[in-house]
């Protein structure tokens, strides 16, 4: 089952608490039971034995065990149920921001860095911690992803937290868990986790502390300028230079280092100054919008 096999360390502090809760339950059941049949079948009455057995007061030591066993065991729940609280409800440090708004029946999602907005499917980074505010505008909802490890409602008219990092790419199901209406079953959530690569990430920041945010727009990403082409899917498109080259990773290194060499006139500055790394970075990056 999906909430068995948590992708978060919050889901696995919840999956660990509920396993050890359990294990403990099952020994102290089968503890019972074992005392109960001994009982039964140690200490009847032979047949036809109408004598009343000994009777006895009490037994102190055996009181004392099974006051304090328990107490002791319930302090140690407390602890750890404590512990899992503190876990999951923790600020994690250089957390991105992630805006969760509930609508009958689907879900909008608000990205602050870059800045940006989706709807239904959420793409999140593996090993990026991500501060997520929940909010419905109009009924009661509950975000849940069982991979996840738990779940929390959208509340109109207030901000609910969830601190969440998930460690493991990989395409993960859920659903509204608080009926919203008709089409309750049908609010679904997909999340989609991919590792964040560092060329991808190296390359926003080079295009972002260049000149190429003075002249081209990439949507999501801060200031609109819109001198040049918008960029925001150049890596879908099959040329380059208004059809003066086929697009291809090589050829935007080579637009990119003197576009003068390729299209004379064109108003576009040459990045010779660029390194190599940061050229490499920025050529993938563009590449990779699509």
């Amino acid at each position: 089952m999906p909430s068995f096999d948590p992708v978060s360390p919050q889901g696995l502090s919840i999956s660990n608490l509920f396993w050890f809760e359990l294990i403990v339950s099952g020994l102290l059941l089968a503890l019972v039971v074992g005392v109960l049949v001994i009982a039964l079948t140690r200490f009847r009455a032979a047949p036809g034995d109408a004598t009343e057995p000994p009777q006895r007061h009490g037994n102190r030591r055996l009181e004392v065990i099974w006051t304090v066993s328990p107490a002791v065991l319930l302090a140690i729940v407390f602890v750890l149920v404590i512990a899992t609280i503190r876990t999951v409800d923790a600020d994690q440090p250089g957390a991105r921001t992630l805006r969760v708004v509930g609508h009958q029946w689907w879900w909008e999602y608000v990205y602050a860095d870059p800045q940006a907005t989706t709807a239904n499917e959420l793409h999140v980074p593996t090993g990026t911690p991500l501060q997520m505010s929940l909010e419905s505008i109009d009924v009661i909802h509950s975000f849940h992803v069982p991979q996840f490890g738990w779940m929390q409602d959208l509340v109109p008219g207030k901000a609910n937290r969830m601190s969440i990092l998930v460690d493991r790419a990989g395409v993960y199901d859920g659903y509204c868990n608080q009926y919203c209406g008709l089409q309750h079953a049908w609010m679904r959530v997909r999340v989609v986790a991919e590792p964040l690569t560092p060329s991808g990430a190296r390359g926003e920041q080079v295009f972002l502390q260049n000149t190429c945010v003075a002249c081209h727009a990439i949507r999501g990403l801060p200031p609109t300028a819109d001198i040049g082409p918008d960029l925001t899917h150049v890596g879908g498109r099959s040329t380059l230079g208004a059809g003066v080259i086929d697009n291809t990773p090589d050829n935007l290194r080579r637009w990119i280092f003197n576009p003068q060499a390729i299209k004379p006139g064109v108003l576009m500055p040459a990045y010779q100054k660029l390194g190599d790394a940061d050229l490499s970075a920025l050529v993938d990056y563009l590449e990779s919008l699509k």
